[in-house]
């Protein structure tokens, strides 16, 4: 018999519970820097600004960082992987973290997507999270001049004993990333 328990926590927090062994194994979509722990890249993801259907930016193809920052920003809270890539992304781009107007920090991608579509500001999120709501007309996505991108990885301990149904899971897991590749 195997049961599998479903956690949910931004990166920092999966880090922690692998450490920690809470956990086995891990999904997560920022860098991991514990040389104790294994990262296997999934897939990579595509990030694209968000907005609501009405807002002037709503019939733009592209956006850059500058257009981005004239406006109220919502985003996730300190530990979340996609706010760490984020501020990488603005860092490498203009050599500021810090220049964005945070109008609100969230706990959730479904949090940021519902103030967005209440029209509280604009944020950057996985292109993945956000099909349901294209579909509906509930926001309208707007690719990133220049793209951003981001790995989704498992990440387990290094060192531990892993049973047989663990390796299963993670091949697995690895031939459902591998299947579903975008291209």
């Amino acid at each position: 018999d195997v049961s599998i328990h479903l956690k949910v926590s931004n990166t920092d927090g999966i880090v922690s519970m692998v450490e920690n062994n809470t956990i086995d194994l891990g999904v997560v979509e920022a860098p991991v820097s514990n040389k104790n722990l294994v990262v296997d890249e999934c897939r990579r993801d595509n990030l694209v600004a968000i907005v609501p259907p009405g807002h002037p930016r709503a019939k733009d193809k592209k956006i850059t960082l500058d257009h981005l920052l004239e406006y109220p920003f919502i985003c996730r809270e300190e530990g979340s992987g996609t706010r760490e890539v984020i501020a990488e992304y603005m860092n490498n781009t203009s050599g500021c973290q810090t220049c964005m107007d945070v109008a609100m920090e969230l706990g959730s991608p479904e949090a940021v997507k519902g103030a967005v579509e209440a029209g509280m500001g604009i944020s950057v999120v996985s292109n993945a999270t956000i099909q349901k709501e294209l579909r509906l007309g509930t926001l309208v996505a707007i690719d990133l001049d220049p793209p951003l991108e981001r790995p989704f990885s498992f990440v387990h301990q290094k060192q531990k004993f892993r049973v047989r149904v663990m390796e299963e899971l993670l091949e697995f897991a690895r031939a459902y990333c591998q299947a579903h590749r975008e291209p």
